[in-house]
């Protein structure tokens, strides 16, 4: 999403520590394995219940399968419990992101949406903070830990091309590397 930006480590600290577990596991499926909205919305308890999340592209990118971090797992018990200790029955095709109207449904992009701009403005975060910031986050992270290999993290991000994981890359708003210039 064009104009979104990367969240600082403390911000997104600060997001996460203010957010109920939904809204919380809705920003860490982001933040640990980059899913775009769309793919996060249509998460079932299903999806996560192994070793490893299987993410199915909905823009045409590669398909991806990654490790489920221990704090993740952490994270989906919990919400699980919660959802079990409101009354849900869970089985493997309940909604990860159950909305709170309708019976079984997730919630909305609108939805996912209005909660990170209420976080942010709660938080005093400015900027342009949406749904895609945590993509964006998660590349530019994956992008410094693989030593800035950007083949690399292309597997990582699954985009189609180099150049479409290019932008993600230029627009982090890194420009420190100025100041090693010596003229």
């Amino acid at each position: 999403m064009k104009g979104c930006r990367v969240l600082k480590i403390s911000e997104v600290k600060s997001i996460l520590e203010s957010l109920k577990i939904r809204d919380r596991t809705l920003i860490l499926t982001g933040l640990f394995f980059g899913m775009r909205i769309s793919e996060i919305l249509e998460l079932t308890f299903g999806h996560i219940k192994g070793t490893y999340i299987a993410i199915k592209s909905k823009k045409g990118s590669d398909n991806q399968a990654f490790d489920i971090p221990a704090k993740y797992r952490e994270a989906v018990d919990e919400l699980k419990k919660h959802y079990e200790d409101q009354g849900v029955t869970i089985t493997d095709k309940t909604p990860l992101f159950l909305s709170r109207k309708g019976k079984n449904n997730s919630i909305t992009r609108q939805q996912a949406s209005q909660i990170i701009r209420a976080v942010c403005e709660s938080l005093g975060i400015e900027g342009k903070v949406n749904t895609h910031s945590f993509r964006k986050t998660f590349v530019t992270k994956i992008y410094e830990l693989t030593n800035f290999n950007i083949a690399e993290t292309k597997t990582y991000s699954r985009h189609k091309s180099l150049a479409n994981l290019d932008y993600y890359i230029a627009t982090t708003g890194k420009t420190n590397l100025i100041n090693n210039l010596s003229w």
